[in-house]
């Protein structure tokens, strides 16, 4: 082990590190951390794998964990990650724009691939709310509706938002788990009186807070009033290009133009933000200095290739049915690009 480690401290290429069996993954990660006292990035062939080898790494170190898991909604389809991902995802991506210090970023084969939202559109839908100070609670609420929080009669899960009266529930994603679940901000005018954690099932308070920061509840997020006309000229260029049916681009304009969202939006992320060139990868998220670890390195580049020719085979049964599509090149990391990083 400390053979390996030394060898890790180096500048020169990485070692190939060779007859790791059960946990010993976790202990050379948590070691290596320890040791190297800087952000390591492992990527995993499988999702499967994040929750096991974060149980495993917690029992040999107290090293920081951060999950970056992949959507898991197949490519090109009508449909919506879990809000619950969603919010595990932004909730990373924050924390490595926060300088989290020596931790384990963990993250699968297929997470790596999906360009994501860029860290100043992340930046800029964050609200920091203190109790005691003054706060334009409609404001906040047009805010975290911006941000893809949804309102109901009670708060259940991540993206979920009550009101009543002087009071919002609200359920952001958790920035420390000691700290997760729905938070209870109650108003005084424009007052922050309280900031509570409470408990969703028996609504009962468990914590009171002195402050508290909202991340977005989903990753779709409009550009502001100033951005909305390139945002809107992407979509028309992509229209055009691709040949999209003129019915199908007018039902797209009016979703993107009043800010709506719907299952599969996801896979026009990049009009969003002006066009491919305006998205960014996970690997742009970490800090300076992050070590990068490729744990089972044939078993993903098989996970990769199977994850690759989905993606075609769905983009080119989406461009048969005249589904409005991008180009996989707009959505995902070309291999290319990976075998570059």
């Amino acid at each position: 082990m400390q053979s390996i480690l030394a060898r890790l401290r180096e500048d020169s290429s990485p070692p190939d590190i060779l007859g790791l069996h059960g946990a010993s993954t976790a202990l050379l990660l948590s070691r290596a951390v320890e040791a190297l006292q800087r952000p390591i990035c492992c990527i995993l062939p499988s999702d499967e794998r994040l929750e096991t080898l974060t149980q495993d790494i917690s029992f040999f170190s107290a090293v920081r964990v951060l999950t970056y898991p992949s959507d898991e909604i197949p490519p090109y389809t009508p449909l919506s990650p879990d809000p619950a991902t969603v919010c595990a995802r932004l909730a990373t991506l924050y924390r490595l724009q926060d300088n989290p210090g020596p931790c384990l970023i963990l993250t699968s084969a297929e997470a790596v691939l999906r360009r994501i939202l860029p860290a100043s559109s992340l930046s800029h839908h964050c609200e920091l709310v203190i109790a005691g100070d003054e706060t334009d609670r409609d404001g906040l609420i047009a805010s975290l509706i911006a941000s893809g929080y949804q309102v109901c009669d009670m708060v259940r899960q991540e993206g979920d938002m009550a009101l009543r009266g002087g009071i919002i529930d609200v359920y952001p994603p958790a920035l420390d788990e000691d700290l997760a679940g729905p938070l209870r901000l109650d108003f005084f005018g424009d007052t922050v009186e309280s900031i509570r954690l409470f408990d969703p099932l028996s609504q009962r308070s468990r914590q009171q807070l002195a402050e508290a920061v909202l991340l977005p509840a989903s990753d779709l997020l409009f550009p502001p009033l100033a951005g909305k006309a390139a945002m809107l000229s992407a979509l028309d260029a992509a229209a055009e290009q691709h040949g999209w049916p003129s019915d199908e681009h007018i039902a797209l304009r009016e979703r993107f133009a009043t800010g709506q969202r719907f299952p599969g939006m996801e896979f026009l992320l990049p009009l969003l933000h002006g066009g491919r060139q305006g998205l960014q990868s996970l690997f742009d998220y970490l800090p300076p200095g992050t070590g990068l670890i490729v744990s089972e390195p044939v078993a993903i580049n098989q996970r990769m290739r199977l994850v690759r020719e989905r993606i075609q085979a769905n983009h080119d049964e989406a461009v048969s049915r005249q589904t409005p599509a991008l180009l996989p090149g707009d959505l995902f990391v070309s291999e290319a690009e990976y075998r570059g990083i």
